[in-house]
């Protein structure tokens, strides 16, 4: 056989193989009872690490999958087969099932039961890669290197199994020494939850705003809103308070809280005058506190009298603008002959 042909065969036979796995994983769901040697236990969590377990062939390990699901749309399956099965590693196959139980768990070989969701062989390759939604629709993205595993029936509950087949070339010894490494790790979603929590001034009932997340007008609800991970910026816009300006950065599938206190829009002034100056505004007394307070919008006359150096300026401020007045006092130096 020449080299072209040669290598048309084998990827021949590889699309073939392939196409067999792919018609075997996808496979109508239907339920069974089967046997197993042993049963093991693989729990995945809402963190990103990865938990192993070993498993001879003819046993089945049940994954327990996460209670919180907010950002988790599906779990990733690895398998991996050991260097000394090589030879016989085809001879391999897995099922996957849901809503799996013991029938007979006292016996020596206990019976189960449940329903088969896909199956497949391990072809010619000596791991495998499984990615199984937890939810039809979800947004896990296919590629050329694992399996995916439509998810057609809804929620699999708390648990689904993985169960391991060795054909009968496979002697009792070699079905004990041949432990088959099962990996199993949350896929997260590409959105986070953001909330926003608005305060009104204090004291003060909430008034009608709007609320822009980069640029969109949103709703705030009690269930925040779902946005990709990166940096936001939030505005605030309001007839009642100030103009507000956020930039918020959001991680990947974690919740972000942002509380942003309200300011009202009444002008604000601050005076900054030496102690022991007596402060009047619109002839009423200040307290000399350095610290803004609100006046209404419109003309006001300041006056600040220390000792016997009195200023009166008159103020026009206007609604949304904050104002400063420095009151300093100067000293002159001049050279006399």
């Amino acid at each position: 056989m020449s080299g072209k042909k040669r290598l048309w065969h084998r990827e021949s036979c590889i699309c073939i193989l392939a196409f067999s796995l792919l018609a075997l994983a996808f496979s109508p769901a239907s339920a069974e009872t089967f046997t197993a040697t042993s049963i093991h236990t693989l729990s995945v969590s809402s963190l990103s690490d990865k938990k192993s377990v070993f498993a001879g062939i003819n046993d089945a390990v049940e994954i327990i999958l996460p209670k919180d699901e907010d950002y988790i749309q599906g779990i990733e399956v690895t398998f991996r087969l050991p260097q000394r099965i090589a030879e016989k590693h085809e001879n391999l196959s897995w099922s996957l099932y849901k809503d799996t139980q013991a029938i007979t768990p006292d016996e020596a070989s206990p019976v189960y039961s449940g329903t088969r969701i896909a199956m497949g062989s391990f072809g010619i390759y000596l791991s495998l890669v499984l990615k199984i939604p937890l939810y039809p629709n979800s947004a896990i993205k296919r590629d050329a290197y694992s399996y995916y595993i439509p998810n057609t029936s809804g929620s699999y509950g708390e648990k689904l199994l993985v169960r391991i087949q060795g054909a009968r070339q496979f002697s009792e010894e070699e079905l004990k020494l041949y432990p088959v490494e099962i990996s199993a790790k949350p896929i997260f979603t590409e959105k986070s939850r953001l909330f926003i929590r608005l305060r009104p001034p204090a004291g003060k009932e909430m008034q009608p705003c709007t609320v822009f997340v980069d640029g969109k007008p949103c709703t705030i609800e009690k269930s925040g809103m779902l946005v990709s991970p990166g940096i936001h910026d939030i505005s605030v816009t309001s007839d009642f308070y100030r103009n507000e300006l956020r930039a918020v950065t959001v991680e990947g599938a974690k919740d972000t809280h942002v509380e942003i206190d309200l300011r009202d829009i009444a002008p604000l002034l601050r005076i900054i005058a030496p102690e022991g100056t007596k402060i009047f505004m619109d002839e009423q007394p200040v307290a000399n506190m350095q610290a803004y307070f609100p006046l209404t919008q419109g003309e006001h006359t300041l006056r600040l009298k220390l000792g016997n150096y009195e200023i009166i300026r008159s103020i026009s401020v206007q609604n949304g603008r904050s104002y400063s007045v420095n009151l300093t006092l100067e000293a002159s130096v001049t050279e006399e002959e």
